[in-house]
């Protein structure tokens, strides 16, 4: 995970960008998620990394911004992919309300047209993230956090 979504990404980043800093013009859209703005409690490497991506495309976007490139962040909730099998996370409450991967990559390419930094793919989302989380405090996010990722206890 590690690999692919901070090694990866910052390779092919640099791999690309240069081109486009050199030809005036270009977009990069990197995927990272909701995840991005919280630690992960029972995910803790996943949002660790998602942080990674968000970072790296908002400080990356600052550095060419003057050279008619842009980096966006696209930052989805759930979305209804193989990652909720591969990681185990089946019964978990959070992925019931997925949405399609095709309406988040409409989304993160509409966004990326824009040229927007950071995009979510629900308004629910950016209020919640940009102008709650940030003032609650760190255990309750913690909490709030593990609980959102927690299976269903068995009886």
């Amino acid at each position: 995970m590690i690999q692919v979504n901070m090694a990866a990404l910052t390779s092919l980043t640099h791999l690309y960008l240069q081109g486009m800093v050199e030809r005036s013009r270009g977009r990069i859209l990197n995927v990272s998620s909701t995840a991005s703005f919280m630690p992960g409690p029972l995910q803790a490497v996943y949002y660790a990394t998602k942080a990674y991506v968000t970072s790296f495309s908002q400080a990356i976007a600052e550095e060419v911004a003057s050279n008619n490139v842009t980096v966006t962040a696209l930052c989805p909730g759930p979305v209804a992919t193989g990652f909720v099998a591969a990681a185990d996370l089946d019964g978990v409450a959070v992925f019931d309300q997925a949405k399609t991967a095709q309406s988040v990559a409409q989304c993160g390419y509409k966004a990326m047209m824009r040229g927007e930094l950071v995009v979510f793919n629900e308004a629910k989302f950016k209020c919640l993230l940009n102008w709650v989380v940030p003032f609650l405090p760190r255990k309750v996010v913690l909490k709030i956090s593990r609980k959102a990722m927690e299976k269903p206890r068995s009886s």
